[in-house]
């Protein structure tokens, strides 16, 4: 939400005359509905960004360019290696 239109929320808010029990619960209500999303919104961490990974991509063709890379003949020594890990 923009900061206009946080302002205009609260400049309605203010505009409704709530008494302090009102105000109380709403900001209670918006404090549980806060906590709620974080719960609900856990990162995962294997996540990126298109930017993070295209960088990982040039980076490992850098690594490859250098020689670091590993090559197989065979799927099979392909899968030895990939269960090794």
């Amino acid at each position: 939400m923009t900061n206009r239109a946080m302002n205009n929320l609260w400049n309605y808010i203010q505009g409704l005359s709530l008494s302090a029990r009102n105000k109380k619960w709403l900001a209670e209500r918006l404090q549980e509905s806060s906590q709620n999303t974080t719960k609900r919104t856990k990162k995962d961490e294997t996540l990126m960004s298109e930017e993070e990974f295209f960088a990982e991509v040039d980076e490992a063709r850098e690594q490859i360019n250098r020689g670091e890379g590993i090559s197989f003949t065979n799927l099979d020594d392909m899968n030895a290696w990939l269960n090794s890990l």
